[in-house]
């Protein structure tokens, strides 16, 4: 785990220096905070193979496009304790919206989104509040890296986004995991798609989801 801590944090922290552009296309939360699911169907269940569904997070924050096979998002939060006197701008707010494509387990995508964290100075959250979170995502695959690389583009409405990219294969099996972890001006998304088969890296549906990424959507 420390070789694997000493790689992410190697390339997070050299985002802000040579970086690759992205292709044009394209703390904890409390226990006490409750937890909410709600289920988006972009399709019916015999046409989920048909389009891809663009997703648009509820507060405007961004947008994403899910493959085809994703009509069926699952989406879960964090909400304040409103009876014990909290409030938004009291926790460390979590968004997490997942795809099993084609509604099946070992392949799939999803967004991780961590709003309102801060460093130990209380500051905005930097690339340190970035590698934790994309370390977890490999411990949850239990997989390696083959693959990492630095990401930076700048948009049309002039939002910068950097990051780090890691392509990990999970330990004895031919399947592949694609993680990409982004700081936009504070918050953190840690965009992953999972493939049990392989063939995950060069899809282009996939591609196109990583790609398709785009910060505070009007």
């Amino acid at each position: 785990m420390n070789f694997l801590k000493t790689m992410v944090l190697v390339a997070v922290t050299t985002m802000f220096s040579a970086s690759i552009v992205l292709a044009e296309d394209s703390d904890p939360v409390r226990e006490k905070a409750s937890s909410v699911e709600k289920v988006a169907v972009g399709g019916e269940p015999d046409n989920l193979s048909v389009n891809p569904v663009v997703y648009i997070n509820e507060g405007g924050d961004f947008q994403i496009t899910f493959p085809r096979g994703c009509g069926k998002l699952v989406t879960r939060a964090n909400e304040p304790d409103l009876f014990a006197g909290e409030e938004w701008d009291d926790i460390v707010q979590v968004s997490y919206v997942f795809c099993d494509r084609f509604q099946k387990e070992g392949e799939g995508c999803s967004v991780k989104s961590t709003f309102n964290l801060h460093d130990k100075d209380g500051d905005m959250a930097g690339p340190e509040q970035v590698v934790p979170r994309v370390e977890s995502a490999l411990k949850h695959f239990q997989a390696s890296i083959v693959k990492q690389e630095s990401v930076k583009k700048q948009f049309e409405n002039g939002i910068q986004v950097e990051g780090v990219e890691i392509l990990a294969r999970p330990e004895n099996s031919k399947g592949e995991v694609w993680i990409r972890g982004l700081l936009v001006e504070g918050d953190i998304y840690i965009l992953t798609a999972w493939k049990d088969q392989g063939g995950l890296w060069k899809d282009p549906e996939y591609m196109m989801f990583f790609n398709s990424f785009q910060p505070w959507t009007e």
